[in-house]
This record gives structure tokens, C-alpha cells and sequence, in this order.
């Protein structure tokens, strides 16, 4: 079942193809999950070629027993029998047997669409798992970690229909869990990711984009990857966010993948080393490659309200650069009507107008479903590549089609719009603002309106904010100052608008403004009256760090310790986190929230992680009584103002003392030669003695030998 090219490639641009022919996997494939910080040693090693995820969540172990080669299809096949592994360097028996494979140090790439077909397994427990760890080409340790799908996740739709991504740097984590709609378990489906090194990934499922993350989010890598592909089972320890193990899980559970491909644009930096490998040639002209002409933004005039019989409605579509247009592109609508393409070819907008009919489905969000290119219409760039059109889709709450009312009146042509308030924001958005800080509160109308007088708005907390200025324009601005005599509130709200002594909002016109818009609940803004002065409000307090013993100690070659670490925050809008400095390199920590471990001189984790319990491993296998000094700094970061605050940093020491000393128990053969030096002293009279040696071998008689008269 060969993949087609996804949007934006051609088959020019496939560099790497695997599609599992034959009856043996490639010896580029290894059957075991390995990466980079492991120096491509299995994880969790048995000695016998098994290894293992570990943590607290997998019921499974893998074998290269339960990895095969049939039929074109690669099958990595869950069974329910016991198995002895190793968890973290603890060994443990298993109750499934399963089956990975990874492409370290044979298959890695740096950027691209890397496209798997796979059929994920069935059951409860099952956990079908496509990921990708730096490999040997990468200049640090284990510091990402790709998630391109982990089934069986539960709490959004059911487990087999989930789409559950993630993106894990030493920054933070990011993911989620989409209902596709679709049994994914029922056949087989392209599971896809389009990196772009450095700058952004997105996810795909059958060509249909699942989720975005750029690098103002969160650090993108730009390292070489290896695949790893997994048949994880959960145990009882996941439930309440995936299916586990249980007495309805199948017998068997295979997972199989048909093909995986890599596409990457010639000439765009992207590399890709191993076997099977085909590199992209470079165009000569242009040298840089084309990017794909994308929908990134859609709109509507008007954005809310409701659409009678005759009234026309607009919609824009904002392309990330500018696009030509041949034919008569349509959008479908979900009130069974289109709209029909107005213009824009040339630039980065095009425009798409409707006209509510008696025939029209009424709805209460009209909602763009799809774009339709009949009769040879297409929309691509200057170079001519084909725009990617999925962004199109969209809702629009608040816009609602009534085709039951009648035409509107000859005259007047068009009714009078009254303004109305369609925006209300408050800056900050969020936070605790004390005695003598401001707050803005803006009002955003439909239309241009004047202003006559002072309004006001009326407060939740007492207080009133006032008008400051915007007259004439869409957007007018009003302010306030919390008070002493203000009352405190977890979340500031305006009430309603006041308009004393004559004042007036109105339109050009003279119509009065509808203000019913302007009430609003700011969940997350505080109002704390009782802190700070008029002109120092209260300033941010650093996140407060606890440590339970400064001082510990833990054996070498696999011995634990709780570091009893926790962090707390006066703020709870704050990003808190903990950088830890000084772990040793035979010294590891694992916190309790996800399993996760970590390694290197220089780690940060989230307060979150910290509070769940951090688990201090060693693995020191020396003489000595080394002496690690672990230093805590614990940060917390205002998502309004951006500021940092730092707390003052804490040190624990951490001893490993040297293995317990082996008591050496003399052998058989060392008993054996003192006796026969005892003998020849008493024999041959001249003191000479074979020196005892740890030698193997029998008892040599020694009994008889203490029974006889020494001379």
C-alpha cells in the first residue's frame, strides 16, 4: 500500500522509504528502544536482547521475539505472557511480552514529513506508540522527545478514536488529545509530522492537520532524530487518563505498520543519514526551496448577530503569502448554502460572499466546512504550488442563519446597524493587582461612536473605572485604580455602563450605542485592596523553596533516595519551575508525575514535577565516597508582565558509599595446599612450604590428612 506524496511534496522530494519486503527486518532496524543518552545500549537491558520503557505505567517488556516480517507488514505483537526484565534497575516480572524496533545510528533525519501507515492494536491497555529521541547524530543527551501518536488515551472521546500528541523539551512539554471521530484501530491510517527545524511541527492524520507548535511556544528541536515505533501496554497505574490492562484485554495484540516515508524539499537544509537513503537533489533555481502557501486566517463580516433572507455575508480567507487564482473557487457552508469566490487573486486575502436564501439550513454558527475547486479552479502561489486549504475550516460562534424571516423591505434598502458592544478586554488580563495599581478596560464596538460627557463603568469590587479617550473610533478606553476601600475579588467584572449628567455613546448617526455588551467577568484578574501603597504596589514575591535534609546518603549500583524537594508560589497565576545544578554524571532523578528521568549537570523541571516527588538513583561503582553537591533555584515567571523572580538557592549533598566489602571464603584447594605445607614441613625437614595460591580444584583427602602422626 503505497503512501502518496503529502500536500506540498512531490515524489521527487522522498529521501527515505521503508515498506518492510521481504520475511526478515532490515539489519538497519534495531529490535529494542534505545537513544542517545544510553549510547545505543538497550533501555532497561535483561541481557537476553530485551528492553523496556520503564517508569511506573507499562504492564509490557519488549523481545525481539514479538518482532516480525510478513506480508509486507512489520508486526510488533502484544501477548499475554509473563516475562523478566528490568525497570529502572530493578528486576521485575512483566505480565506482557511485546514487541519494538528503533533506527538509531542507521535511520536519522533533521527535519521533513516523515509519514508512518500503521493499524494501531485493539483492546484494553493497548498503547500503540510512534516517537522520535535524538540519535547518534545528535550533540546532547536525551533532551527531546517527539510524540507523533500515543493511542488508547481516554477523557476526550473514545480511547480508540484518540489522537494524543506531544513535544517534550528541557523548557517544558506541550501535546493534547484529539477525538478524530475515526476507529483507528478498524484499519490501517498515515499518521504524519511536518518539521521544520528550529521553527515550528505540525501533525497530521491522513493529511489532515491535528495541531501546530512554533518556537514561540516552546523550543523546536534542530538535532538529528531516530524513530522508534512501540507496542506499549498501560497498567493499572494509567487509569483515569488510558485504558489498562484488564481481563477483557485480548490475548494478543498486534500492531502493525505497512510503510514509512521522508519527504524533504530540496535544498532546504534538512538532512537524513542511513540506508534506503536517497537525497533530493537541489534545484538550481530557486536555491531556496518553495514554502507552501497556507490558510492561516478566516473571517467574517458581520462576525455575530442573525442573518435574515437577503442579507449577504463575507468571508476572507488570509494566506500566509500571496496566491493567484483561476476559476471560481467556492466554500461549502454548513447551512447548505456556498459562497462564492469575489476576489483577492494576487494578494495574501481572498474574499467569499454568501447570500442567505429561503432554501438555507438555519443554524445557530455558521461554519466554513471545506473549499471546493470544480471545473479546474485551483489557488496556488507564484511558483504554482497548490495551497494547503485545510485552515479554511472554521466556526463562527455568535453568527447565526435565519432563513425563515421574510425579505427585508424595498425601503429602506438597508436598515440603520445600531452600535453595539462586541469586545470587552482588560489589561492585565490576569494577576493580582493590589492597592494602587491601574487597570485598562476597553470597549470594542461594531462601528466608529462618539462620545459626549464622562461614562463610567460600574465594578464588582466597588470601584468604577473612567472613560479616558477613543471617541470616533471603534474602541473606547476606560481606567481605574484599586482602592483601600475597594473590595477584594478573585475575579474582576463590569457590572454595567453608566452615563451621568447627559453623557452619550452613539454612532455617526446618532443612534444610541447598545451597552448590554459591555458586561464581562475577568475569571483570573484579583482585585487584593489590603497590600501594597498607592505608588508601590506590592511587588511580586519569589516562589518559596523547601528542602527536608540537606544532607543524604545513598549505595552505589542502583540504591534510591526521596531528595524531598517541594516549591510553593504566593502567586498562582506564576510559571514556577527549579533548576537543578551539580548531578553527577552516575547519578540520575526521576520525578513522580510522569516517570520521566533525567540526567546532565544542568536540569530544569516544572513546579509541578517537583511537588509529585523527585527519586534520586546511583549507579556509582567506584571505590571511593564521592560527595555530589546538588544546588535548587526556584524561579516563577508572571505571565503578564513577564517578570522573574528568583528564590535564594539551596544545597543538598548526597554521599554514595563504596560498595559493601566482599568477605573472601577460602576454597577448597587453599585448605588443601596448607595442609600439604604442613606435611612437607614435618617430612623433609627443611621448612620449605608451597606458597597457598586461590587455586580450583577437590578436598584432596584433608581428613585423612589431620588423621595421620606428623614427624
Amino acid at each position: 500500500m503505497a503512501l502518496a506524496a503529502p500536500a506540498g511534496f512531490t515524489s521527487s522530494n522522498l529521501v527515505y522509504e521503508e515498506n518492510f519486503s521481504g520475511t526478515t527486518l532490515d539489519n538497519y532496524w534495531h529490535n529494542y528502544i534505545t537513544s542517545r543518552a544510553a549510547s545505543g545500549w538497550a533501555w532497561n537491558s535483561n541481557g537476553s536482547g530485551g528492553s523496556g520503557p520503564g517508569g511506573a505505567y507499562d504492564a509490557d517488556y519488549e523481545m525481539p521475539s514479538q518482532v516480525a516480517v510478513t506480508n509486507g507488514l512489520l508486526d510488533l505483537t502484544a501477548i499475554r505472557q509473563q516475562v523478566s526484565g528490568i525497570n529502572q534497575g530493578t528486576a521485575q516480572t512483566f505480565p506482557v511480552t511485546s514487541g519494538a524496533v528503533s533506527s538509531y545510528g542507521n535511520f536519522e533525519f533533521d527535519g521533513g514529513y516523515l509519514q508512518i501507515s500503521m493499524k494501531a492494536p485493539s483492546g484494553d491497555g493497548a498503547w500503540p506508540s510512534l516517537w522520535l529521541m535524538p540519535g547518534a547524530g545528535s550533540n546532547s543527551g536525551d533532551n527531546f522527545e517527539i510524540d507523533i501518536q500515543e493511542g488508547g488515551y481516554t477523557g476526550n472521546g473514545p480511547a480508540n478514536q484518540a489522537f494524543t500528541w506531544h513535544l517534550h523539551t528541557p523548557s517544558g512539554t506541550v501535546g493534547g488529545t484529539v477525538d478524530t471521530g475515526v476507529d483507528l484501530t478498524a484499519g490501517f491510517h498515515t499518521y504524519g509530522i511536518n518539521w521544520v527545524p528550529g521553527q515550528s511541527m505540525t501533525w497530521y492524520l491522513d493529511g489532515k492537520q491535528i495541531a501546530t507548535v512554533t518556537s514561540a511556544q516552546v523550543q523546536i528541536p534542530n538535532e538529528p532524530m531516530q524513530l522508534i515505533m512501540s507496542n506499549q501496554v498501560a497498567n493499572s497505574n494509567a487509569a483515569g487518563w488510558h485504558t489498562v490492562l484488564d481481563s477483557s484485554t485480548p490475548s494478543s495484540m498486534p500492531m502493525q505498520i505497512a510503510e514509512v516515508q521522508l519527504y524533504q524539499a530540496a535544498g532546504g537544509g534538512d538532512t537524513v543519514t542511513g540506508a534506503n537513503v536517497t537525497p533530493s537533489t537541489p534545484p538550481t533555481q530557486p536555491t531556496t526551496p518553495p514554502v507552501q502557501p497556507a490558510v492561516t486566517q478566516v473571517a467574517a463580516s458581520p462576525g455575530t448577530g442573525v442573518e435574515n433572507v437577503g442579507d449577504t455575508v463575507t468571508l476572507t480567507l488570509g494566506f500566509n503569502e500571496a496566491v493567484n487564482v483561476a476559476g471560481t473557487p467556492t466554500l461549502t457552508l454548513n447551512d447548505g448554502s456556498t459562497a462564492a469566490y469575489v476576489g483577492g487573486s494576487g494578494t495574501s486575502t481572498l474574499t467569499f460572499k454568501t447570500t442567505v436564501a429561503s432554501t438555507n439550513t438555519a443554524t445557530s454558527a455558521l461554519a466554513v466546512t471545506g473549499v471546493t475547486l470544480a471545473g479546474g479552479a485551483s489557488i496556488s502561489d507564484a511558483s504554482g504550488v497548490a495551497a494547503n486549504l485545510a485552515g479554511a475550516v472554521k466556526t463562527f460562534a455568535g453568527l447565526q442563519i435565519n432563513p425563515t424571516s421574510p425579505t427585508p423591505p424595498t425601503q429602506p434598502t438597508t436598515p440603520p446597524v445600531q452600535p453595539a458592544v462586541s469586545q470587552v478586554t482588560a489589561s492585565p488580563g490576569t494577576g493580582t493587582e493590589h492597592l494602587g495599581a491601574t487597570v485598562t478596560l476597553t470597549l470594542g464596538f461594531n462601528e466608529a461612536v462618539n462620545v459626549v460627557g464622562t461614562p463610567t463603568l460600574s465594578l464588582n469590587d466597588g470601584n468604577t473605572a473612567t472613560y479616558v479617550g477613543g471617541s470616533g473610533t471603534g474602541t473606547l478606553t476606560f481606567q481605574t485604580k484599586v482602592a483601600s476601600t475597594d473590595t477584594a475579588t478573585s475575579a474582576l467584572a463590569i457590572t454595567g455602563v453608566n452615563l451621568p449628567s447627559g453623557a452619550s455613546i452613539s454612532d455617526a448617526s446618532g443612534a444610541a450605542a447598545n451597552l448590554a455588551g459591555a458586561v464581562k467577568t475577568f475569571a483570573g484578574l484579583q482585585i487584593d485592596p489590603t497590600s501594597g501603597t498607592p505608588s508601590n504596589p506590592t511587588p511580586s514575591v519569589a516562589p518559596v523553596l523547601s528542602i527536608a535534609d540537606t544532607s543524604l546518603t545513598v549505595n552505589g549500583r542502583g540504591g534510591t533516595v526521596d531528595l524531598g524537594v517541594s516549591v510553593k508560589t504566593a502567586d498562582p497565576n506564576d510559571a514556577v519551575s527549579v533548576n537543578i545544578t551539580g548531578l553527577p554524571r552516575y547519578e540520575s532523578i526521576t520525578d513522580n508525575l510522569d516517570g520521566r528521568t533525567y540526567r546532565g549537570s544542568n536540569i530544569t523541571l516544572t513546579a509541578a514535577q517537583v511537588d509529585s516527588g523527585l527519586t534520586l538513583q546511583s549507579n556509582y561503582r567506584g571505590g571511593g565516597h564521592p560527595v555530589a553537591t546538588l544546588t535548587f533555584t526556584a524561579s516563577g515567571k508572571d505571565p503578564t508582565t513577564g517578570s522573574v523572580t528568583t528564590s535564594t538557592s539551596q544545597s543538598i549533598t548526597v554521599t554514595d558509599p563504596r560498595p559493601a566489602t566482599t568477605t573472601h571464603t577460602a576454597s577448597a584447594a587453599d585448605r588443601s595446599f596448607a595442609l600439604l605445607n604442613q606435611y612437607l614441613a614435618g617430612h623433609n625437614g627443611t621448612g620449605g612450604q608451597f606458597v597457598a595460591t586461590n587455586a580450583q580444584g577437590g578436598r584432596w583427602g584433608e581428613e585423612a590428612f589431620l588423621t595421620r602422626p606428623q614427624h
